[in-house]
């Protein structure tokens, strides 16, 4: 792949709910996930990006958009707390970025902002992978976003 470009991958199993994009310029793949996220998906989540980045693709930077997703579970915030997990132990980082919603307030129940940097952007989530500056303690994630 050439400096700039982007490769965009999107997963079968899920119809189009689930867009991987990588562009090395950002230092980070870009996923997209669009509608809902329970126990019967959420499996399919993790096939598509080792579809689509390969088995290790926890060595990568990954920013998840979650500003199309309209509800999670447990099950999904546990793949979260894995993926972070796994990234970190790889020198990488998880970051989530414009949760909206019932998203949002699920995020901010369980405290996985603690853990994981929650972004109203994708310029500012990049902008923090690309100068380096993602915090060790996330910075606190208000209940409604910013305008």
């Amino acid at each position: 792949m050439a400096v700039g470009q982007t490769d965009t991958a999107s997963c079968e199993a899920l119809k189009g709910r689930v867009v991987v994009r990588t562009n090395p310029v950002q230092g980070a793949t870009l996923v997209t996930l669009t509608g809902e996220f329970d126990i019967e998906t959420v499996p399919s989540i993790e096939s598509c990006l080792r579809r689509a980045l390969g088995p290790f693709y926890c060595g990568e930077n990954v920013v998840v958009d979650l500003s199309r997703t309209t509800f999670v579970d447990s099950t999904f915030i546990g793949f979260l707390v894995r993926l972070a997990s796994k990234a970190r132990q790889a020198g990488r980082e998880l970051i989530l970025v414009r949760p909206l919603g019932h998203v949002r307030s699920v995020l901010l129940l369980v405290g996985l902002p603690n853990l994981v940097p929650v972004y109203d952007s994708l310029q500012r989530a990049f902008d923090s992978l690309r100068t380096e500056e993602v915090p060790l303690i996330p910075p606190p994630l208000p209940w409604q976003p910013a305008d």
